[in-house]
Order: C-alpha cells, then structure tokens, then sequence
C-alpha cells in the first residue's frame, strides 16, 4: 500500500483515464447481475406457472440483457487495454526522461540489460496493475458486494453457503502470497542480470572468441538461465496451488448450494427459480473472486516492479541545474580552470588543483599517460560532472550559474569512436542541428571530406547507417562525425583524436578540414599523435591528476621533462622499436 500510495503521490498519471473504465464497469455490474433474476422470473412465474403469454417478453429481455453485457464487456476490455498502454506509455517516457537527467558518468554504471528491464517488464507490469487490475478490481468487489445482497434477499440460508468460499479463498490467499513479492523481486532481479549478461556477451562476441572463452560464457550464461527458471518455477508452483484450492473450494461450495437448496425446493421452503438464480449468481461472484485473486497475486510482482522503478526514480544526478541558473547567450569560448579538484569516489583524487586560462579561439592539446584526467578534465568543460572544488568558468562565468542547454549549446565533440545512430546519414549530420537545410548538411560533408563517398551511394544523405554505424567504415564514420560538428558551429570543440580510425590518405584530406573546423573556435584535443599536437597553440602534460608541464611543443621537448619521455616512447613506437605510445592514448 505505501508503494501505491507513493506513486500516487506524485501525481505522475493523469486520473481522468480511468473515469470511462469504471463508468462501463459500473452499468456492467447490474446487467450482469440482472439476469439470474430474470432467469428465476422466466422459470417461476413463467414456466412453472405456464404463463404462455410472458414466455416471449421475458425471453427476449433476458437476451437483449445478455447482448447489452457481452457488449459492454467487449467495450470494457478495450478501454482497459488502452489505460494500460497510456500508463505503459507514461511510465516509459518518464524513464526515457529521467535517463536524460543523469549524469554520464553515473549512466554509464548502470548496465543496460538492467534498465532495459525496467522498460520492456517493469513498467507494463506497475502500468497493467495500476490500469486493467484496479478497474477490474473495483468491478469484481462491486459485483461481489451486489451479489451477496441479491443472495441474501432470495434465501439466506443458500446466500450463507455461498459466501464462505470467497472468505475462506481470500484469507488463505492473503496469507500464501505475502511472501511472493520477495519471490517476485528475485525473478525480475534475475531477469535484469539476464539481460545484461546477454547484452554484454552479444557486444563482446569477438573477444570470447579470441581468447577461447564460448564454453566459459555459456556456462556461465546456462547458470543463470537455469536459477532463473528455479524462481519461476517456484512462483508457478505457488500459482499453481492457489488455482487448484480455488477449484476445489468451488466445487464444494456449490455442491453444499445443490444440496442444501435441493432439499429446500423439495420441503417446500425455497423455489426451483430461486436457486437456480442463487446458483447463477454465485457463479457471477465466484468468477469475480477467483478474478480477484489472482489480482492479490500479481500485485506482489507488480509492486516489485514498482519498486525497482521507483529506485531509479531515486537515482539523482551529479550535476543538477541551480535555481534561477541563466543562458549564457552567444559564448566568445573563454574557458578558465580555477583550482579545481575532482574525485569519483572519496579520497581517490582524479584531478588536484587544476588551474590554467584558455582565451578565445585558442588550441589546448591534453596529453599525459593513460590515467592521468584528460577525459575527465573534458567532461567538467562540459558540466557532464562538478568540480568537488574549485571552479569552471566560461567567458568568465560559473558553469553552475548556467543551464545545461545553454553550455552544451556551445560545444561539440568529435569522439575516437564516434556513435552513429541507426538512421540517415542525413539525420546523424544534423544531430545537433534539426533544422539545417540540406545545402547546410551537403556543405558539412564535403568539409569533412565524407561527401566523397556520400555521394556515391545509391540514396546518398539518405543512406541507412544501420546500427551503431555498421554499413561505414571506421574512417568514414569518423568523417560522419566530424561533418556533425561542423554543422553545428559551436564556440568551443572537444575533439578525441578525431584523425585516429583514418588512413594516411583520409588523414591527409582531413588535416584542412580540421584546420577550417578549429579556425576561430576554443578547441581541445585529447590526443597522442604529433600531426594532431602541433596543431595546437599550448600542450597541457597532465600526469596523475595534475598539470605537471605546459608549453609548445619545442617547449616542452625542450624541457626533457614528461613530454620529451613521452615522445621518445610514441617516436620509438613509430619506427618498431616499442609498442609504448599507447601510453599517451585517451583515458
């Protein structure tokens, strides 16, 4: 119940939809239940009486009842299935939206399987409670709580037998499913570490195969499929065993009715109508009951459901927007690092008191051992985390006084594995840019050197890209990416060694490409390779955490310091001496 009540608390459905589901239901309950009475009518007083005259009359109004409610019922169901898809519906897009919120670097800890599970189980699981099973709840008490009084008013005695079922099934239900939503927590739980294993073995197909692990992973992955089933199995179990104590209580109970109403038609103290309309009616109520049931029984998994959901609801981002933080406006690209310090976790520093100005349209290169906080040195210029200490500005301002939108609005990356996604060339270049036209997008590619091969497809920007990319070339993928930044003419470029998944002849045509998409703007390069280097204006060394040198390049060579180490290893490494430049690869 505080699960419930905490979802609707929150105000997250809107209510009018439930209003027609429990209108129909409602003009549903009495139709339904007309119809014993009519039937005791027809056999009493019709039949039995041989009133020829009323044979028709009341023949036809019981059929026209039963026509009424089948109707109703179909129109019922379909208003259910559509609560359940706008619920369903709701629930998704308040997680796509709250995905949208976190933080990198805590998304990137998350593993997919396990929010995917949350999408495709979790949330049509809470939705189908809180839509179909409430409104069918409501009419299965309403219908109960109808029937018993029509019960009663026909025969107490026989109204009496009748309703021990529903209290006895309920109380033992109440009692044997208390303990399934612990059950239920688990399968969904294993379900998401399904999901996940899967995932990842999928991605990372050819790294099994190269280390020879197939037999490892299948065992691994047949181990939790088979405690999978162990779950499941047990909750069917319990399914199971309720369905059968439903039966077997049914059974008895209308025997002890046929019995008892029996003997009471036959002394004279009830009618043959009479209890065959109480037959009928607990028939109409036991329906309901079992129905009801089963409702006390998946809400134990629905509410595991929701409380996964809600858990994730909970997750808050690292960087959260400031009340009354302001757009920046058209940014000039001064960036400024104010002794800044950063960690991950408490006490192990990633950055330690990083301070250095960057002026417009200057071209900072960030090298260092792998480790050393280049990537996360980029990810505070964007805000996708806070400093613990210090500060970031941005033409002077804080970027926590700022909306994200605002910063973000600003910059654009070029990533080493830059993600395509599974669309048009065309929409993957204007990713950033929705509205550019296509003589825009055309413009973009031929400056990123892609409209070479662009147009030589048979739909040219229309070209599918399939899945992450996988109908390109790294090389062209990379170009794809770098067309997506110029496009979107930010103020200030963070480039991931852009040039890296290219040939010699590709990285040749892109040099001025580079040059013209650099030309004016603040850009930072995370980079390894000398032609990326010495494109820059000032080379920041950072070695565990810290900036340790800054300079040119002739600068810092001369210094014989941490730069000049690090080019002897990437120089050696280019004539096969040692394979050691990748130690000034991004981290």
């Amino acid at each position: 119940m505080r699960t419930l009540i905490r979802f609707v608390s929150d105000g997250q459905f809107e209510w009018r939809l439930w209003l027609m589901p429990l209108l129909v239901t409602c003009a549903i309950v009495p139709v339904t239940l007309s119809l014993p009475l009519v039937q005791r009518d027809l056999i009493d007083n019709v039949v039995l009486a041989r009133q020829l005259d009323r044979l028709l009359p009341t023949t036809s109004l019981f059929a026209a009842l039963w026509i009424l409610s089948a109707i109703l019922q179909v129109v019922l169901a379909t208003l259910q299935g559509y609560l359940d898809e706008r619920l369903t519906i709701h629930l998704r897009r308040r997680l796509f939206a709250h995905c949208g919120t976190l933080s990198i670097p805590l998304w990137q800890r998350e593993q997919g399987g396990r929010t995917m599970t949350l999408f495709l189980n979790d949330a049509p699981s809470w939705a189908a409670f809180l839509g179909s099973n409430l409104v069918s709840a409501f009419g299965s008490l309403l219908t109960m709580l109808i029937g018993v009084v029509l019960m009663f008013r026909l025969n107490a005695q026989l109204a009496l037998i009748a309703v021990c079922f529903p209290a006895v099934v309920g109380g033992l239900a109440w009692i044997v499913t208390r303990p399934l939503r612990q059950v239920s927590r688990r399968v969904r739980e294993k379900t998401a570490d399904l999901n996940a294993q899967l995932q990842e073995n999928l991605s990372g197909l050819r790294e099994i195969a190269a280390f020879g692990q197939e037999q490892r992973s299948g065992q691994l992955f047949a181990a939790t499929m088979t405690e999978l089933l162990r779950l499941k199995m047990r909750l069917a179990f319990v399914g199971a065993a309720i369905g059968g104590g439903q039966n077997l209580f049914s059974l008895a109970t209308m025997l002890a009715v046929i019995g008892v109403g029996g003997y009471l038609v036959i002394i004279g103290q009830t009618t043959l109508g009479t209890l065959l309309a109480i037959q009928q009616l607990f028939g109409q109520i036991y329906v309901p009951a079992r129905s009801l049931l089963g409702i006390v029984v998946g809400a134990q998994q629905a509410l595991s459901a929701a409380d996964r959901l809600h858990e994730f609801f909970e997750l808050q981002p690292a960087v959260k927007e400031r009340v009354g933080a302001r757009d920046c406006g058209q940014a000039i690209g001064a960036v400024c690092f104010d002794r800044v310090d950063f960690a991950y976790e408490p006490g192990r520093p990633v950055l330690r008191d990083i301070s250095f100005v960057v002026e417009p349209g200057e071209v900072i290169a960030l090298v260092g051992p792998s480790g050393a906080g280049k990537s996360t040195l980029a990810s505070l210029i964007a805000r996708f985390r806070d400093p613990d200490d210090g500060r970031v500005l941005l033409d002077g301002m804080d970027l926590r006084d700022l909306t994200l939108e605002s910063i973000r609005r600003q910059i654009a990356f070029v990533f080493q594995d830059p993600f395509l996604f599974g669309s048009s060339i065309r929409e993957n270049i204007a990713l950033g840019r929705n509205e550019a036209s296509e003589a825009e997008i055309i413009r973009a590619a031929q400056a990123a050197c892609a409209w070479e091969f662009i147009e030589k497809m048979p739909k040219g920007l229309d070209t599918i890209v399939g899945p992450r990319g996988n109908q390109l070339s790294e090389g062209q993928k990379q170009r794809v990416a770098i067309a997506r930044a110029l496009l979107r003419n930010p103020r200030i470029l963070i480039l991931d060694e852009p040039t890296s998944a290219l040939d010699a002849r590709s990285e040749h045509l892109l040099e001025q490409a580079l040059e013209n998409l650099m030309r004016g703007r603040t850009t930072f390069i995370i980079a390894h390779r000398l032609a990326t280097i010495s494109r820059a204006n000032r080379i920041l060394v950072l070695d565990e955490g810290r900036v340790v040198e800054q300079g040119t390049h002739a600068e810092l060579l001369a210094r014989r310091g941490l730069y000049h180490e690090l080019h002897e290893l990437q120089f050696a490494a280019r004539h096969g001496e040692s394979p050691l430049a990748l130690v000034v690869s991004g981290d």
